[in-house]
């Protein structure tokens, strides 16, 4: 019986032995794997942050190209208002200078019309001695005649 106690004995103290060993084994097990689980999270966190880093250079550059674009269509408007504007003004002033040539002609053909049913071909009033530019010229007597 002395064997069978020891042979007990002996199978219950390998059994603790066996045991210890497996839970020196499983918590090496878990502090390898919680160990690895802090290096994984490291890494994704380096990981994310160089991520968020480049993308926060895209974004910085995106928006740089906004901009720029923003500024350069601002300024493509703003030269085509001034075009506009500038088209516009030189088309009234044509508009005035040709509404001035007629009201000039309209004017002096009025006054040759009258000129002539109200008085026939005076000496004052021939076309000979006007000029459009000069007005009556000093060279013609008052009777009509030319000076020499």
């Amino acid at each position: 019986m002395v064997w069978i106690a020891t042979a007990i004995i002996a199978s219950t103290a390998y059994n603790a032995y066996e045991g210890r060993k497996a839970r020196k084994e499983a918590q090496r097990q878990q502090d390898r794997a919680l160990q690895q689980q802090k290096a994984d999270a490291e890494a994704m966190r380096t990981e994310v942050a160089r991520q968020t880093a480049e993308y926060q250079k895209q974004s910085t550059s995106l928006q740089q190209q906004s901009d720029l674009a923003r500024q350069q269509f601002d300024a493509q408007q703003l030269q085509y208002k001034e075009n506009k504007l500038a088209m516009e003004n030189k088309a009234r002033e044509v508009q005035a200078a040709a509404d001035e040539e007629r009201r000039k002609a309209a004017q002096q053909e009025a006054s040759a019309l009258r000129a002539r049913t109200r008085g026939g071909r005076r000496s004052l009033l021939s076309q000979e001695r006007m000029t459009p530019e000069l007005g009556v010229e000093a060279t013609t007597l008052g009777s009509g005649m030319r000076m020499q």
